[in-house]
C-alpha cells in the first residue's frame, strides 16, 4: 500500500511553494514514476512520491526541505529528468521538481563564466554562449541535459571534453540548500567576490560535494552554479533545416571533421596521446563504425548482425576508431592541426578521412560532436538499453575495459539474454591531454523479453568482479551493489560517504538510495561461483564500507 502525505505537511508544502505548485494526485505522482533510463529496477517504474512541488526559488527550496524535516519525510530534487538517479528510492519522498527555476543567471564574456539554475539545459546554455564567441561543456547524455546536475550531482564526461574536461573540473561557485534547510554559498560566492572561484577563499569542500560521481541527488538540493566557459570561433548560430536523421545543417568553416582508422590497440592509444601532446582537437570519440549502423539505420543493422563476414569488415579491419573535430581561431591555426592529425594518424599506422564535404557525415556525425544530439536514437534498436560505466582511467584501461566488456556481452548475447549489437561497442572519450579517458560500453535489451531481463544483473555482477580484477572501480556506484563490493577495495568510500551524509545531514531527510545506502546482491541472480568471488572479498577487506 502506498504511503501518503499527512494533510498537515500537504498543507506547509502548499504555503512552501503556492498551492498551483503542489501536488498530491495519483496520477500525477506515476507520471514522475516512469525512468527508463539507467534504472536499477527491471520494470522500469521508480518509487512513486509522496508529493510534487515545483519551487521558484532557492528560498522556496529550502522551505520545502525545511517542512521535509519538521514532518519525517524525505526529499529528492530533480533538473531536465533524465534517468532514473533523480526519481525516489524511498515511499515517503517529496519529489522537488525544479523546471520553474530556469533562468541563466550571467554570462560573463570578460571571464568566460557563465551562472545558471538548474533547469537551464546544455543546448540552451551553448546556444546562448555562442553568441559571445564562447562555449560550454555539453555531457555524453546530451544538449537537453542540466549543466548544473552535470557539476554538481552526477558523472560529466562528454564529446568535448579534450577541450572542455568533465563537468566536474568546470564548477566554480555554488549556492547549495544543505539537507537541514541551510543556505551554504562555497567559493568566492559565500564572499561575495563573484562566482569565479569554487574553492576559497578557505577549504574547499568540491570533494565532499560530488567526488568522481556526486551523490545522485542524495546531498541536498544545488539552486545555482557557476560553470567555466570556453573559446568559440564559430558563429553566433548554424543554419540547419530539419531533424536529427534529416538535418541540412553543415560545419562551420573555422572546423573539420575527421574520422581515423585504426587496426591495432597500441596504435590507436599511441595516436590519442601524441593528440593529447600536440594539444589539437575540439571534440573526440572512439566509436565503431558498426555503431553508426545502429544508431541510423537499426533495421539494416538486424540484418548486418547476422553476417559475421561483414559485421568483421566493418568492426575488426579496423577495431580502433576515433572520430575528432578540429576547431581554429584562424586559418592558420585549423591548418596546423590538421598537419599535426595527419603525421600523427600516419605515424601511428593508421586512416585518416576528411567529412567536411561529405554532408551525411558533416550533418549527422559531425554536428552531433557539437550538439551532442544523436545518441538517443540507441533505443530505436530495442526500445531499452544500459550501460556500464568505468572508472575515468587510463587510455590502457579503458581499451582493457572495452575488451572485457565485449566478452562478458557475447556470452549473454549468444544465451538470448541480450540483443545482437555487434558485442563491440563502446562509447569513449578522453580528457586532460588525453592521458585519462572515460568508457561506457553500450547493451541493447528488449524490456518485454524476460530472458533478456533476468540477464541484467547477473551482467552488472560480471562487469563488476572484472573491474576489481582490473584493479579498476566502475563508475557506476549508484548501484548499492558495487558500493557494497567496492568500498573495501577503494579506501572504504562508503563508510566515510555515510559519515559526511550523517554529517551534513542529521535528519536523514536527502533521499541516499543512491548514495551511501547497501543492498547485498541477490544469491538466486548470482552463480554460485561468482557468490564464492563476492564472499571471499567480504572476507577478505571486511566489512567496513
Amino acid at each position: 500500500m502506498a504511503m501518503t502525505i499527512s494533510d498537515e505537511a500537504y498543507r506547509a508544502l502548499e504555503e512552501a511553494v503556492g498551492e498551483e505548485n503542489a501536488c498530491r494526485e495519483p496520477a500525477m505522482l506515476d507520471s514522475y514514476c516512469w525512468q527508463p533510463f539507467l534504472n536499477m529496477s527491471t520494470d522500469l517504474w521508480v518509487q512513486r512520491p509522496i508529493a510534487v512541488v515545483l519551487p521558484g526559488s532557492a528560498e522556496e527550496v529550502q522551505e520545502v526541505v525545511r517542512v521535509c524535516n519538521a514532518h519525517g519525510l524525505k526529499f529528492k530534487a530533480l533538473s531536465t529528468g533524465w534517468g532514473a538517479h533523480n526519481g525516489p528510492t524511498y515511499d515517503n519522498v517529496v519529489q522537488i521538481d525544479l523546471r520553474r527555476m530556469n533562468r541563466i543567471i550571467d554570462i560573463d564574456e570578460k571571464n568566460m563564466i557563465a551562472v545558471v539554475e538548474p533547469y537551464v539545459c546544455g543546448g540552451e546554455l551553448q546556444a546562448e554562449v555562442w553568441k559571445h564567441g564562447l562555449n560550454t561543456h555539453i555531457v555524453g547524455a546530451g544538449p537537453h541535459c542540466s549543466p548544473l546536475a552535470g557539476a554538481t550531482s552526477m558523472h560529466g564526461c562528454g564529446n568535448d571534453s579534450i577541450y572542455m574536461s568533465t563537468s566536474s573540473r568546470n564548477l566554480l561557485g555554488v549556492e547549495w540548500v544543505l539537507p537541514n534547510g541551510e543556505m551554504l554559498h562555497l567559493g568566492t560566492p559565500g564572499s561575495d567576490a563573484g562566482w569565479f572561484c569554487g574553492d576559497g577563499p578557505g577549504p574547499s569542500l568540491r570533494g565532499i560535494v560530488r567526488g568522481t560521481s556526486g551523490a545522485f541527488g542524495g546531498f541536498g538540493v544545488f539552486t545555482k552554479a557557476a560553470l567555466k566557459l570556453f573559446n568559440w570561433p564559430g558563429p553566433d548560430e548554424i543554419d540547419s533545416e530539419g531533424l536529427i536523421l534529416d538535418s541540412t545543417g553543415g560545419l562551420p568553416d573555422c572546423s573539420l571533421f575527421y574520422n581515423c582508422q585504426f587496426s591495432r590497440e597500441e596504435d590507436f592509444i599511441e595516436a590519442a596521446y601524441r593528440i593529447g601532446e600536440a594539444e589539437i582537437g575540439y571534440m573526440f570519440v572512439r566509436m565503431v563504425t558498426s555503431e553508426f549502423v545502429l544508431l541510423l539505420m537499426p533495421h539494416l543493422f538486424k540484418k548486418l548482425v547476422k553476417h559475421r563476414a561483414i559485421m568483421d569488415l566493418l568492426d575488426k579491419t579496423m577495431a580502433y576508431p576515433f572520430m575528432i573535430l578540429l576547431v581554429g581561431s584562424t586559418e592558420r591555426e585549423l591548418k596546423y592541426q590538421e598537419e599535426m592529425l595527419n603525421q600523427i594518424v600516419r605515424d601511428c599506422g593508421g586512416m585518416a578521412m576528411k567529412f567536411n564535404n561529405i554532408p551525411p557525415a558533416a550533418n549527422l556525425m559531425g554536428m552531433n560532436l557539437l550538439r551532442c544530439t544523436i545518441f538517443g536514437t540507441v533505443f530505436r534498436s530495442g526500445n531499452m538499453f544500459a550501460t556500464n560505466l568505468d572508472g575515468n582511467e587510463a587510455l590502457t584501461t579503458q581499451t582493457d575495459w572495452c575488451s572485457t566488456m565485449e566478452k562478458a556481452k557475447k556470452r549473454y548475447i549468444q544465451s538470448g539474454g541480450l540483443l545482437d549489437d555487434g558485442s563491440d561497442n563502446p562509447y569513449m572519450i578522453t580528457y586532460e591531454n588525453n592521458l585519462f579517458g572515460h568508457c561506457e560500453t553500450i547493451y541493447l535489451y528488449d524490456q518485454r523479453n524476460p530472458e533478456h531481463l533476468e540477464s541484467l544483473e547477473p551482467l552488472g555482477f560480471d562487469t563488476t568482479l572484472a573491474a576489481i580484477e582490473q584493479c579498476n572501480v566502475p563508475l557506476a556506484a549508484f548501484e548499492p551493489v558495487t558500493r557494497t563490493a567496492m568500498s573495501p577495495l577503494a579506501g572504504n568510500f562508503n563508510r566515510w560517504q555515510k559519515e559526511i551524509s550523517l554529517a551534513f545531514d542529521p535528519n536523514g531527510v536527502s533521499d541516499t538510495g543512491l548514495y551511501t545506502d547497501e543492498k547485498e546482491p541477490d544469491p538466486e541472480k548470482i552463480p554460485a561461483e561468482k557468490m564464492e568471488h563476492f564472499e571471499w572479498l567480504k572476507a577478505r577487506f571486511g566489512r567496513k564500507g
